[in-house]
């Protein structure tokens, strides 16, 4: 299984106090060099900020090899996962983060540290949905609750024809109106991790968010009716049927 965890670039940097502090800290939890650097793109890499945020990690160039996210899959044999830890520097593309998703699902990749841009972006949401640990704070957040995560599985069996018209948004308006009346918060955040947590695409969760924002800020969605009454009932006896997560 992947292990996960992560830093924002603000909690790295803190005003150009910390990145020495910071880069040990990282290094430290990824173990042994040498590593592999993963960017978005190698165009301007030599004195770039990924640069900096690399050497911060593993100074010695012995110690680092760079490519290009989207050509992390080369470095694969035979699937075989990737015995060297990663560090993906800044990821923000779908493309990239959908890949990263993936081979962390395929569970070929081993160790990973992810430099998150900024807190708001979708990739570091992601990471809360794996549960990965703010190397920061040393925390990590609480998986969702059971009955949410089969919400978001009913969500997701949907989204192969999208989610912002159709049966994919009926069921995200009505799961959230359903869980609601049950106590859970109509949270933007809260609803995109369960997404996250099962498999959903970046794509897909990028309307998930939009949606439930909407739905919390009084929006009167429109949509057919896609569940039954006791649809939470539904969830909640999945939820216990497939035990802890």
């Amino acid at each position: 299984m992947t292990e996960l965890a992560y830093m924002t670039l603000s909690d790295w940097g803190q005003e150009g106090t910390a990145m020495e502090a910071q880069g040990t800290r990282i290094s430290e939890w990824l173990g042994k060099p040498p590593f592999v650097a993963a960017t978005p793109s190698m165009k301007g890499y030599p004195g770039s900020l990924d640069r900096e945020v690399v050497d911060s990690i593993a100074p010695a160039p012995t110690d680092q090899a760079v490519v290009e996210i989207q050509r992390l899959h080369e470095l694969f044999r035979e699937e075989v996962a990737l015995p060297e830890p990663v560090i993906v520097l800044r990821p923000f593309d779908e493309s990239d983060c959908d890949l990263i998703a993936r081979l962390v699902r395929e569970q070929l990749l081993g160790r990973v540290f992810v430099m998150v841009h900024h807190h708001s972006y979708p990739i570091r949401v992601w990471l809360d949905a794996m549960q990965a640990t703010n190397l920061h704070t040393g925390t990590a957040v609480e998986a969702a609750a059971p009955v949410l995560l089969e919400a978001a599985r009913s969500i997701k069996g949907e989204d192969y024809n999208g989610l912002s018209s159709g049966n994919g948004k009926a069921a995200i308006v009505q799961l959230v109106r359903a869980l609601a009346e049950h106590g859970h918060p109509v949270d933007p955040e809260l609803w995109t991790r369960a997404y996250f947590a099962v498999g959903g695409s970046f794509r897909h969760a990028a309307t998930v968010s939009k949606l439930v924002t909407e739905i919390r800020q009084g929006t009167k969605h429109r949509v057919r009716d896609r569940y039954r009454p006791e649809i939470y009932d539904i969830l909640l006896e999945r939820a216990e049927d497939s035990g802890p997560v």
